[in-house]
């Protein structure tokens, strides 16, 4: 059987073996469905688990001689044993952090099972991998041995056994429940975390269970197991998981065969090399992209970054203390500048390079991961695409530094062209995403004829302006020396940028980030391309240092492989995620020690995989953390007995800083117009033909019980809900297409109910993202620091400084919003409501978490808001005597329905109002108001 216009046959062996490798590849996804369902983490361990487990096995069949399947029952205890052990010692510590701190921490337990692996004894009989059996029979000229049928026999068993297990005993039920809502399921009587160790210990079994089936099959000898779980196979389970949805068993089982069948006929059919990775890459893209999107709000960051411990207030305004920062980069530069001086050798200056090249990639991932919290597998792809690029074109003739720079823009257009559609997903599918794409870019890629024709290919001896001659490489350290610090000047400054500050921000908090007119697709694609041409450049400068690289069309350079992103990732996470110092400190510990002391795997394994999980459950913030911390408390000391100097005095503000006018649609339009709204989420209906009018200048009111449609209306007023019907108008425009982001620059404000803000970030830095909504930061102007850019930073921060002292702030302004109380983050958000300037304000609950006491102040804070920005409100409120004390009309809405509206005193009186919100009558309400000292309206 053929495929119509390919010349492919497609033959009953291909068929066969393409099954049977399915069936190896639906198992291992099996083990992350499983995890993912309880959990919702990718366990990016299971392969190496498996191959502990696996060689664990070889061990005691071949040089201890136990019985095969006395042996085989034990491996998968001991693979369960240390499945139990992840979850109790890693997962279970981690279990309140983000989900992507615990995929990586999946990277550090996969390179500690790793590490354990290479510290088994020895084995001495090199043999074929044991299989119990050693029968062959042949069906329909198809030979098929014993390892065969042992793939035949366990998959379909464990996939149906597991698929019953979830959906049809009490323990799987327990399972989902647990991953959806974790102290929901406890209230409920849900042992959480024994159902948890276990689907670890089960997961555990299964890693073993499939490499022990997959390298009979595949032909593996003993010792190196290892080639069977490397990344390209885990790329093949993961869309197998894909298929299923990383929920579904049996579709999972479909996907492993499909994978499977797949690559059997490309194979046979002598496709190009690599050209199945570049498949499963597609796939994986076209699946992570068909996934519903993620509406959920919580942070998507990290939640590992440096935090700066506070100064104590005596130390704080004296010179050294401020420019501590620059004294000590000056002083390592020195430093750096004199160490070719000791490391004389050619292989020593070598070493030196690869530290700050390395420390330039990692500076890559401190503002992809670090600032965006998008994590990534596939970073070093773009260091190998802009090495080879590089390689090229200085082959040909062009001038190094020009070849160099065209490798970093190689590498931002290959970020841009993998991040804009990757960026649609998050988290652990971003990392899935860019994982694929760098299997494809290691196994198809870097062997196309875009990189050259003939086998090898050497980056050629060089000068630089006829002065400095490439060819010796201290004059290449020196060079990366300066692109070193060059760049990471730039990088730091753009972090006290406006375009650095919304890319935390939106890592942070994405909608309240929309809210204040940042594009949270531009920020992170911005820093997703930024990254790209900053891995670029350092792959540039590698293709200088290293001098040659081998591309076939069977080998490529394994120092491109994904491992190396991994190993990054590591480096960064150990250094301090999310500063310019963690990516040279990280450097430094796992490229620069192990270099010195020996780089054997157990000392470069023990430096990355331990070092990651030590620091992640016990100093997340990593050396850098521990530096500051140090610093802290030598400060504290000097301090005792010393009087903190007074603040410096400000001038008083006698007029705040006005926004320019925005352009009105209809001068005569009111300011909000909602008409015949329809919105519903599965089979609820949540808004049904809902509708509000609000002219300027008006306050109104927005009551309901819990569950009513009042946020989802809010919701769709400011863009964050699209609605399936109906219309909105702000000053007579139709908005009703516009995204979040596009509404706020109209003037749309918005505050939520978690009064979350960004946690990341300090109440001047918060106010600083609330004025991108007048004019917004250029991210090239702001990295290169050019005077336009400078110009409106500065302007920027004379602004924040005058909104902030004139709301009563200036005591906080330089404390992470995380650090603050309810209360305090609430009465930010009414100052980055004036910073905005918005003239639309829709506060969504801006009294929930606050004392009462607290919340009477908030009354007349409100009404001078909008009377500096001479502006429309829109309010929900549970707090009745508020509400009626500021607002014009008010609005009720009962199951998503409007059921009265008009005067507050007669919407308080309307009988439905009391039947379905109030359940109370007028009395209780004067008493209320009585209290607060709230006025009826007339």
């Amino acid at each position: 059987m053929g495929i119509p216009g390919t010349g492919w046959a497609i033959e009953s062996d291909m068929l066969v073996f393409g099954v049977l490798a399915g069936l190896a590849y639906a198992i291992l996804a099996a083990g992350i469905v499983l995890v993912y369902r309880a959990t919702k983490v990718i366990n990016l361990a299971h392969g190496e688990i498996g191959v502990f487990g696996a060689a664990l096995l070889a061990k005691l069949v071949l040089d201890w001689h136990w019985n095969f399947w006395l042996a085989f029952a034990a491996s998968l205890a001991a693979g369960a044993a240390v499945g139990a052990v992840v979850e109790m010692g890693v997962i279970r510590r981690l279990a309140k952090s983000p989900r992507l701190i615990l995929l990586v921490a999946t990277l550090g337990v996969g390179q500690v099972a790793f590490l354990a692996r290479v510290l088994l004894p020895e084995i001495e009989n090199h043999a074929p991998f044991p299989s119990p059996l050693n029968r062959e029979a042949e069906f329909g000229g198809v030979v098929l041995s014993s390892p065969h049928f042992m793939m035949l026999a366990f998959v379909p068993a464990v996939i149906v056994g597991l698929t019953l297990f979830l959906t049809k005993t009490p323990f799987g039920i327990a399972v989902r429940a647990s991953a959806d809502n974790p102290d929901r399921a406890k209230l409920a009587g849900v042992p959480v975390m024994r159902v948890s160790t276990t689907v670890w210990a089960i997961s555990g079994a299964l890693a073993v269970l499939t490499v022990a089936l997959l390298n009979p099959v595949t032909g593996a000898v003993v010792g190196l197991p290892t080639a069977s779980v490397g990344p390209s196979l885990l790329l093949h389970a993961l869309a197998a998981a894909l298929v299923g949805g990383l929920t579904s068993m049996p579709r999972a089982l479909i996907g492993g065969i499909v994978v499977g069948v797949v690559e059997a006929v490309m194979t046979a059919n002598g496709a190009p090399t690599g050209s199945t990775d570049l498949v499963l890459f597609i796939a994986i893209l076209v699946m992570t992209l068909l996934r519903r999107r993620d509406v959920d709000s919580s942070a998507d960051g990290l939640g590992i970054t440096v935090k700066t411990p506070p100064l104590p207030e005596a130390m704080r305004n004296l010179w050294w203390v401020r420019r501590s920062g620059l004294i000590t980069a000056v002083a390592a530069v020195v430093v750096a500048a004199c160490l070719p001086l000791v490391f004389t050798s050619s292989a020593g200056t070598y070493m030196l390079t690869k530290v700050l090249i390395f420390a330039l990639i990692g500076l890559s991932v401190t503002v992809l991961a670090g600032w965006a919290g998008q994590l990534t597998l596939g970073q070093f792809a773009f260091v190998g695409i802009g090495a080879l690029v590089a390689t090229q074109l200085a082959g040909h003739g062009v001038p190094f530094l020009a070849a160099v720079a065209e490798a970093a823009v190689a590498g931002g257009i290959a970020a841009f062209v993998v991040g804009l559609p990757a960026l649609r997903v998050k988290g652990p599918f971003l990392a899935m995403t860019t994982l694929a794409f760098a299997v494809a870019c290691q196994s198809w890629l870097y062997g196309q004829d875009l990189f050259g024709e003939g086998p090898t290919y050497t980056f050629p001896e060089l000068e630089l302006f006829g002065l400095l001659d490439l060819s010796s490489e201290r004059t290449v350290y020196f060079l990366t020396l300066v692109v070193l610090v060059v760049t990471a000047a730039a990088v730091a400054r753009l972090r006290r940028t406006g375009a650095g500050i919304s890319i935390v921000a939106v890592r942070d908090n994405e909608r309240a980030a929309a809210s204040f007119a940042v594009s949270p697709v531009a920020a992170k694609l911005s820093a997703f391309v930024f990254a790209g041409a900053l891995a670029g450049l350092a792959g540039g400068l590698y293709a200088a240092a290293t001098g040659q690289f081998a591309l076939t069309a069977t080998t490529t350079p394994a120092i491109f492989g994904p491992d190396q992103s991994t190993f990054i990732i590591s480096m960064v996470v150990i250094g301090g995620l999310g500063r310019v110092s963690g990516s040279v400190l990280g450097a430094i510990y796992l490229v620069g020690l192990p270099a010195l002391f020996g780089e054997s795997v157990s000392v470069s394994l023990a430096t990355s995989g331990i070092g990651v999980l030590a620091l992640i459950l016990f100093q997340p913030g990593g050396l850098t953390q521990l530096a500051l911390s140090a610093r802290s408390a030598f400060l504290t000391h000097l301090a005792r007995g010393r009087e903190a100097p007074p603040a410096p005095s400000r001038p008083p503000i006698h007029a705040l800083p006005r926004p320019e006018p925005r352009p009105v649609a209809d001068q005569a339009a009111p300011a909000i117009e909602v008409s015949g709204v329809d919105v519903a989420f599965g089979g609820r209906v949540a808004l049904k033909d809902a509708s509000l009018r609000v002219a300027r200048g008006e306050v109104v009111g927005v009551i309901g019980s819990n569950g009513a449609g009042k946020s989802t209306l809010m919701n769709v007023i400011s863009g964050f809900i699209r609605p399936q019907s109906g219309r909105i108008h702000i000053g007579g425009l139709d908005v009703t297409s516009f995204s979040p982001h596009r509404r706020a620059a109209l003037g749309v404000g918005r505050v939520f109910q978690d009064a979350r803000l960004f946690g990341d970030l300090t109440v001047h830095e918060t106010v600083r993202v609330a004025l991108e909504a007048r004019k917004r930061s250029e991210f090239v102007p702001s990295l290169l620091a050019l005077p336009a850019g400078w110009t409106s930073e500065r302007r920027k921060i004379t602004d924040a400084d005058a909104y902030i002292d004139f709301i009563g702030l200036g005591r906080y302004a330089h404390t992470l919003t995380s650090e603050l109380s309810t209360g305090t983050r609430r009465i930010v958000e009414m100052c980055c409501l004036l910073a905005q300037g918005a003239d639309v304000l829709l506060l969504d609950e801006p009294t929930a978490g606050v004392a009462q006491k607290e919340s009477e102040a908030f009354g007349p804070l409100i009404k001078s808001i909008q009377t500096e920005l001479s502006a429309t409100v829109v309010i929900i409120e549970h707090d009745m005597p508020l509400v009626m004390s500021i607002s014009d009309r008010l609005y009720c809405y009962s199951a998503g329905r409007l059921i009265a509206e008009g005067a507050p005193e007669a919407v308080r009186d309307n009988p439905d109002v009391v039947a379905a919100y109030l359940g109370t009558d007028k009395r209780a309400i004067e008493r209320s108001d009585a209290l607060t000292g709230a006025k009826d309206h007339p």
